[in-house]
């Protein structure tokens, strides 16, 4: 068995243009799908000579062959991306191209494909003890549909590696987890009735806040009926708060639970800085998250996978992948972030506001705080009468 973690290697998308030509063509840049976004992510760790380090191996990206994209999405939709790519944009809407979100730009299939091919191979390679763990930056578009593209997610690269791997596996059970800010709707869909796929997300709720699931109630049906766990926070959401409801609920059912294998979609968009979500956390509550993670697997068959998932900050975003990538591969962090990522953060016309790898703690006020602590405690309360029974928890 490999004693190294894998890192998936995005340079062959980075040199793609098809972004660049989306920025010119749009009024305003794509949150996800913008060059400093994608370059400064993957610079940071680059930079810091993280991704030289002897406990990482570097692997290349892939582009999803049709049959592993067929194994979820509908092949007239697959047949759509792959025609848009050439040939234009006619019928988009029906597919949910095309959108502010999910707009059709130049080589847009491979784009949305090479992520696919990668997180399948991240998998698989764990799970056959190639590598130690594996993280792909360029991953978790938990919100793509079978036939529907939304919230930047063209192909859904969770549902096909889980699926590839059930394929492979049929008697395992697999743990994902999902910590971006917005619900993982697309995932939760695909396995609402398989009690071997335990759906666990932790996501910001407020009215109009994309993508408008993930409610307590929303537990599965038939077999997997208590196997989908929605933890919804409200705005404001705390380290503190969020990490009650983290300990209360997710480690007593994934301890019950006894996963094979555990998926995690980290998404840096709970972080205080993100502009698309009102969530508070800062960087020393992903540090844990990553450690309490890496120790719950570690219980169990140890079989990890990673994914970024979404973060609009490009800083922040930046920051988080580094130190879960750190704590993955256990390799240090520079005592200090490379001046020549400093330099190229200013080049996007993005200021670092506060250096190194910690951040200021934001403390709510007297008047938000009870209201916020109960709105979760009611959450917790919910979810101990819907779900934990499934598990044998009182």
């Amino acid at each position: 068995m490999s004693h190294k973690t894998a890192l998936f290697n995005p340079e062959e998308l980075l040199a793609m243009q098809g972004v660049d030509d989306l920025d010119r063509s749009r009024p305003s840049p794509n949150p996800f799908w913008n060059r400093a976004r994608l370059e400064l992510t993957w610079s940071l760790p680059k930079m810091a000579g993280m991704t030289e380090h002897s406990n990482i191996e570097l692997q290349p990206m892939r582009e999803a062959t049709r049959d592993e994209l067929l194994s979820f999405h509908d092949p007239s939709y697959v047949e759509t991306l792959e025609l848009f790519s050439n040939m234009g944009t006619a019928f988009a809407s029906r597919f949910g191209l095309d959108s502010d979100e999910c707009p059709v730009f130049p080589g847009v299939q491979r784009y949305a494909s090479l992520p696919v091919g990668s997180v399948i191979d991240a998998v698989m390679g764990v799970a056959e003890g190639r590598f130690k763990n594996a993280m792909s930056y360029m991953g978790g578009f938990h919100h793509a549909m079978e036939s529907k593209a939304a919230g930047f997610c063209y192909y859904n690269d969770t549902v096909i590696a889980i699926k590839k791997y059930r394929e492979r596996y049929p008697e395992k059970r697999v743990l994902y987890l999902d910590t971006d800010v917005h619900h993982g709707d697309g995932t939760q869909m695909a396995f609402y009735d398989d009690p071997n796929v335990l759906t666990v997300s932790t996501h910001e709720m407020s009215m109009g806040f994309f993508p408008g699931t993930g409610r307590p109630e929303e537990i599965g049906v038939g077999e997997g009926k208590g196997y989908s766990v929605n933890i919804p926070l409200p705005p404001l959401t705390d380290d503190f708060v969020f990490w009650n409801a983290f300990e209360d609920v997710i480690v007593p059912i994934w301890l019950s639970y006894k996963p094979d294998f555990v998926f995690w979609e980290v998404g840096g968009d709970a972080h205080q800085s993100d502009p698309l979500a009102d969530m508070m956390l800062t960087y020393d509550t992903y540090h844990r998250m990553s450690l309490t993670v890496r120790q719950l697997v570690q219980l169990g068959t140890g079989k990890l996978v990673v994914v970024g998932g979404g973060g609009y900050d490009p800083i922040a975003t930046a920051k988080i992948w580094a130190i879960v990538l750190s704590d993955l591969a256990d390799i240090p962090l520079p005592p200090t972030i490379p001046a020549e990522w400093i330099q190229l953060a200013g080049k996007f016309g993005l200021n670092m506001r506060r250096g190194g790898w910690t951040d200021r703690p934001t403390r709510l006020n007297d008047e938000h705080y009870p209201k916020v602590q109960r709105a979760v405690d009611d959450v917790v309360s919910k979810l101990r009468e819907l779900v934990f029974p499934t598990f044998g928890l009182a």
